[in-house]
């Protein structure tokens, strides 16, 4: 087994994920060093929108090659989600002086997505079940 590969199974990442979150930390860690921290996190949460908005446009795109990168942009925009969640709730932090209010856009954007995947999911098996008679009692 290479090396690459045993990292993937350990970790769960493929390589260039792993050095992706490492250039991300060297980039807070220099934005914290220099006192330009909101700056660099704004920067950040634009370039995961910009690359969410990219990977949309690709993957609704007619040609095969195309759709491929905007697939390898959805692997990447669910890596960083996490991340981007963070320090998004922690620029919020900076503008919020409730910690309630911060609480719930906390609970909304790390718990959003996860519960609209949940509903979506839950729709297409009902019309799956309705459909094709699945789950369906034969009485």
């Amino acid at each position: 087994m290479k090396w690459q590969q045993r990292v993937r199974v350990a970790t769960g990442l493929s390589c260039w994920q792993i050095m992706l979150h490492l250039m991300i930390v060297a980039i807070l860690i220099m934005g914290w060093m220099s006192g330009r921290l909101v700056h660099v996190g704004l920067g950040l949460c634009v370039l995961y929108g910009v690359t969410v908005l990219l990977m949309l446009f690709f993957q609704r795109h007619h040609d095969a090659g195309w759709r491929g990168i905007g697939d390898v942009l959805e692997e990447l925009t669910t890596t960083w989600y996490f991340g981007a969640s963070l320090i998004a709730i922690w620029l919020l932090s900076r503008v919020l002086q409730n910690n309630y209010l911060l609480a719930l856009a906390g609970l909304a954007i790390l718990g959003g997505p996860a519960m609209v995947s949940l509903l979506t999911k839950e729709k297409r098996l009902g019309r799956v079940a309705t459909k094709h008679g699945v789950g369906r009692s034969a009485r």
